[in-house]
């Protein structure tokens, strides 16, 4: 059975605060304007 809480969003809401931004970890390994700039570039070419 699946426990459900009144208070489901804050709960949520507050671990992703906890967590932090993945995408700003993320930002520190991967440079996501050139990667959406070869995106670009191999769906104008193809």
């Amino acid at each position: 059975m699946i426990k459900t809480s009144l208070f489901a969003d804050q709960e949520r809401e507050a671990k992703l605060n906890r967590l932090g931004d993945a995408l700003k970890l993320m930002e520190q390994h991967v440079d996501f304007i050139a990667l959406a700039d070869a995106v670009d570039e191999a769906s104008t070419s193809g």
